[in-house]
């Protein structure tokens, strides 16, 4: 989680903005999944020529694929960037704190779609980085919203 919040402000000094959390319009008919797999597209966007996270850290747990190709791969699956379980990490940009979205994730052999928030400040109320972005793993449990969650 701290390289891939390293690399995302890698993206910020060479784009001058973070990488999008929504997706481009004809990439998916899915919601599923959408921010992260928004995420990986800003990394291998054809034109980025920055850093990239690590082709090993990515899979496709929701099976989809965009109409046309987006990245420097030569298919067109909708990537996300996976956590050390296996599941997506979730990944917001302040301007869309407010936003929920849907993720398959889970334990092993367990997976469900579970709808995701950005977190707040225990203390405060308030978001955590609020001028910034947010991952979120679900952790070893594969469940978002559970004590187990890893917040960057």
């Amino acid at each position: 989680m701290d390289t891939l919040a390293t690399l995302i402000m890698v993206f910020r000094s060479i784009e001058q903005d973070f990488p999008d959390d929504r997706l481009p319009r004809p990439a998916s008919a899915s919601k599923i999944n959408a921010s992260a797999e928004a995420l990986c597209l800003s990394f291998f966007d054809p034109n980025y020529t920055g850093n990239k996270p690590s082709q090993e850290w990515l899979g496709n747990t929701d099976e989809d694929s965009s109409p046309k190709s987006l990245t420097i791969f030569p298919t067109r699956d909708l990537f996300e960037i996976l956590d050390g379980w296996g599941n997506p990490i979730a990944y917001f940009e302040s301007m869309h704190y407010n936003d929920s979205c849907v993720f398959v994730a889970g334990a092993e052999g367990f997976l469900s779609e579970q709808t995701v928030v950005a977190a707040r400040n225990a203390t405060t109320g308030g978001w955590e980085n609020p001028s910034g972005f947010q991952l979120i793993s679900a952790g070893e449990d594969g469940d978002f919203g559970t004590e187990d969650d890893i917040i960057r």
